[in-house]
């Protein structure tokens, strides 16, 4: 079972479906101090949600929200979802074939959404432009 806080894995990420439910979900989500995720039917197939609000931690920037655009955009591309929406805090994406199918992509996705918002907090961004190339590590072995 994960922590509170952490990424879940598929199997235990909530169906929302009823609104029940997902009020249920978000609630426990915030309690927990996490990113908000969940799938819920969407007619016949399944929808995937996440939402970065229900955590109090710092959100994942505008550059980094570029790879989960990307990837999402893949999706779409390859026929795996007809529609995708990213903003800044917020994910869906629908619809998808299988709850399980569902669930691999609402766990990936929470666990990137994660991942980029842990960066920021070790590495958070600075205001202004950089001043050019500056080698901080030695990439030769």
């Amino acid at each position: 079972m994960s922590k509170p806080g952490m990424p879940l894995q598929a199997a235990l990420i909530p169906d929302c479906t009823t609104p029940e439910a997902h009020r249920v979900a978000y609630k426990t989500a915030k309690a927990n101090d996490a990113i908000f995720v969940c799938i819920a039917r969407h007619g016949q197939r399944w929808k995937v949600q996440l939402d970065a609000m229900a955590s109090r931690k710092p959100y994942v920037s505008d550059q980094a929200m570029t790879v989960l655009q990307a990837a999402a955009e893949a999706l779409v591309l390859d026929g795996t979802v007809e529609q995708a929406n990213i903003g800044a805090d917020y994910i869906s994406m629908w619809p998808i074939e299988t709850e399980e199918r569902a669930r691999e992509i609402g766990a990936a996705f929470h666990a990137a959404m994660y991942g980029l918002q842990l960066l920021r907090i070790a590495a958070p961004s600075q205001p202004g432009p950089h001043p050019g190339p500056k080698r901080a590590v030695d990439t030769n072995p």
